[in-house]
């Protein structure tokens, strides 16, 4: 009996010494992973404080689940942000016949009942969605037709004939609803042409100008087209 205790003691030292041990190797748990981002906030609001100068969480919240109904809007208003200058009554001629075929284009539309160029005098200076809401409206415009075309390639190389112009036009739009601010509809379209320098042209120079006059109107009939058929769907 007296030996058997000793051995008992021994044998109890090992197996606390074997615990200890291996409670140090398998060392803590690890932590419970980080709260993302989507779990805390549900990405329902900007993650940028500076943003909340322009519009607010509340706001844009507000906006995105807005349903715009175009069924009731009738009377559309247009304006050229592009900057245009004529050095010939040739030029005019065209510029105003592609002012004429952009009315008649958006005019076929039968949700419009009244389309008009937005009168210069209440164009404003700064033509930022507020300040051309605020004109839109003043001449009671339920929609807003806001465009710009530029001429962004012209060359005439061995690849053409003499005398030739090849000019590119590339026209952007927005529809704007005056009501709400919300632009309901964007097109982009791009419009090229070739012409040849005519006896009634004074110089090349009036070649090439008429050449972009002509793919610029070509490529603004285009977008009115583009609106025009956007509203024939949202009124089904």
């Amino acid at each position: 009996m007296t030996r058997i205790f000793p051995l008992l003691l021994v044998l109890l030292f090992i197996l606390c010494t074997t615990g200890c041990a291996q409670h140090k190797m398998m060392g803590p748990p690890p932590p419970p992973p980080p709260e993302t981002i989507l779990e805390s906030e549900n990405l329902q609001g900007s993650l940028f404080k500076g943003d909340q100068a322009v519009l607010s969480d509340q706001d844009i919240a507000r906006i995105l689940s807005t349903q715009i109904n175009l069924a009731g809007r009738h009377r559309l208003a247009i304006l050229n942000v592009a900057s245009r200058s004529y050095w010939s009554d040739e030029l005019a001629e065209v510029e105003a016949r592609n002012s004429d075929n952009l009315l008649q284009a958006l005019k076929a539309s039968p949700q419009l009942t009244d389309v008009l160029f937005l009168p210069a005098l209440l164009v404003p200076e700064k033509r930022t969605v507020p300040y051309l809401r605020e004109a839109a409206a003043r001449i009671q415009a339920d929609l807003l037709f806001v465009y710009n075309a530029r001429i962004e390639t012209f060359r005439r190389d061995r690849f053409f004939k003499s005398g030739e112009v090849h000019a590119q036009c590339i026209a952007e739009s927005v529809l704007l609803d005056v009501r709400t601010g919300i632009v309901v509809h964007t097109a982009h379209r791009t419009e090229s042409i070739s012409l040849k320098k005519t006896d009634a042209d004074l110089n090349f120079t009036e070649t090439v100008a008429r050449a972009e006059s002509v793919a610029r109107g070509k490529a603004v009939v285009s977008l009115a087209q583009a609106v025009a058929q956007h509203l024939a769907g949202e009124t089904k």
